[in-house]
């Protein structure tokens, strides 16, 4: 195993294999011993536990949905009796899958788990070029349901040395008033000279936007790192510019992938993120790509369902469970890094992503990615509806809603082109509010895709 945070990313791919299958190996002990809902799939399936001992193996192992896992999601978590008291003493709980639907379900975090995500914490850290000498402004709301993002920009402190400041964003509490506005928060950002910025890019957009109304300052921020959804490479340069309008000399963007259900992200390692998102722990959790029909493994440079393994966890442990992603992973070095863990290598969506309109299936993300590039615009969303909202029978509309300072006729013109371009579909473009749109202050995260035709 590796002696330190970074050795991993010393060693040759053959190296890493022989990482990776110590770790099949040693999870598939640790679930014939004390893994309830592993042992029943396996013992169904008349597998083998000590028959799984590479990566190759790990295709013969049934895939876990994310319905398996939201069923019973205690009987994911490794009893072991004889363990340590670091592997059987519960340190930490969050939510994933199921948050959005009012189903969270409880991820669990043994000390064992919650030092290795420290240690993996430090690898991104480093990745995303955090030092002891920057202040992290956390711009994560805090909400009644525990999720990573708010927690890890603790964590990336922590490990890094760096100072924190919580702007404690989200929906207000009667009962415990903590929670700030998104003013209060921008004041915050200034305030704290904060050098980083933590956050949900879409957030960050309208705190930025915020800010220029405010005439604050954040000369200081060199780095905005975000992740939660989707960051194109027109909000990418939408973000960039904002910061330089609020006096930031050379800032950049570090976009990341993440999810609960491996306690970190998967994150760039250049400025323009060319380079994809590297995984930073190949020693802890193994990705592949498959046909979720088959269980079959596909090849780099095709899209496929993610999955995920966990190789070295001892609280909630997962075998090849689908993240629901669909992305497109390559095992090839980086030419900008020189590391040989897996990257992925395309922006993840989901196939609930796409959108049946007019009898087609279309991908809103290219539009809405060109959109997010429009600097004069501070809100915008693309609304699926009927001609007749009223009539179920009625053909379906396109609708382009725009919040923008100097709504004109050129602006309905740039914006109908960018619509032809990406989802060549013609739009009626509805200027509105921006608070219309996204509310800082009574969400986190903006809707940019509203389908109405089934309300």
């Amino acid at each position: 195993m590796p002696q330190n945070a970074q050795d991993i990313f010393s060693l040759s791919r053959d190296e890493i294999i022989h990482v990776q299958d110590q770790g099949v190996r040693r999870m598939m002990a640790l679930c014939e011993k004390g893994h309830l809902y592993y042992q029943k799939i396996f013992s169904e399936r008349g597998l083998d536990f000590s028959d799984i001992k590479t990566t190759e193996d790990l295709e013969r192992v049934p895939l876990t949905s994310k319905q398996d896992y939201m069923t019973v999601p205690d009987e994911f978590v490794l009893n072991l009796p004889d363990g340590t008291l670091a592997e059987k003493l519960i340190y930490n709980m969050l939510y994933t899958t199921g948050t959005t639907t009012g189903r969270p379900t409880p991820f669990y975090n043994t000390a064992h788990d919650y030092f290795a995500t420290l240690m993996i914490s430090k690898r991104v850290a480093d990745m995303a070029g955090l030092t002891p000498e920057d202040t992290i402004a956390n711009t994560y709301p805090l909400t009644t349901v525990p999720h990573l993002t708010f927690f890890a920009a603790f964590w990336y402190a922590t490990v890094t040395g760096a100072r924190f400041v919580s702007t404690l964003t989200g929906t207000p509490n009667p009962e415990f008033p903590v929670t700030h506005s998104s003013r209060h928060a921008a004041r915050m950002v200034e305030t704290s000279k904060a050098t980083v910025l933590w956050g949900i890019p879409s957030f960050l957009r309208r705190l930025l936007t915020l800010a220029e109304e405010m005439g604050l300052d954040y000369h200081r921020i060199r780095l905005a790192a975000v992740a939660g959804e989707p960051c194109s490479q027109g909000l990418r340069d939408d973000l960039i510019l904002r910061l330089k309008r609020l006096g930031a000399v050379n800032p950049h963007v570090n976009n990341r992938f993440g999810f609960t259900e491996i306690s970190t992200v998967l994150v760039e390692c250049d400025e323009k993120g060319e380079g994809g998102f590297h995984n930073p722990a190949p020693d802890h959790f193994f990705l592949e790509v498959v046909d979720p029909e088959t269980g079959k493994r596909i090849n780099d440079g095709q899209p496929g369902n993610l999955a995920v393994t966990h190789l070295n966890r001892r609280g909630t442990v997962l075998l090849r469970y689908l993240t629901g992603d669909i992305v497109v992973l390559s095992h090839e070095t980086c030419p900008f890094c020189g590391r040989r863990t897996t990257r992925v290598v395309s922006q993840p969506f989901r196939k609930s992503d796409l959108i049946k309109f007019k009898g087609t299936l279309i991908n809103p993300k290219p539009l809405v990615s060109a959109l997010s590039g429009l600097g004069d615009v501070e809100e915008f969303q693309v609304v699926f509806t009927k001609q007749n909202p009223e009539d179920a029978l009625s053909p379906d509309h396109l609708q382009i809603h725009i919040a923008a300072k100097m709504p004109d006729d050129r602006l309905v013109e740039r914006v109908t082109a960018l619509c032809l371009q990406t989802v060549e579909m013609r739009p009626e473009v509805v200027f509105v509010g921006k608070d219309e749109i996204f509310n800082p202050d009574k969400g986190f995260k903006s809707k940019r895709v509203v389908d109405l035709r089934h309300v």
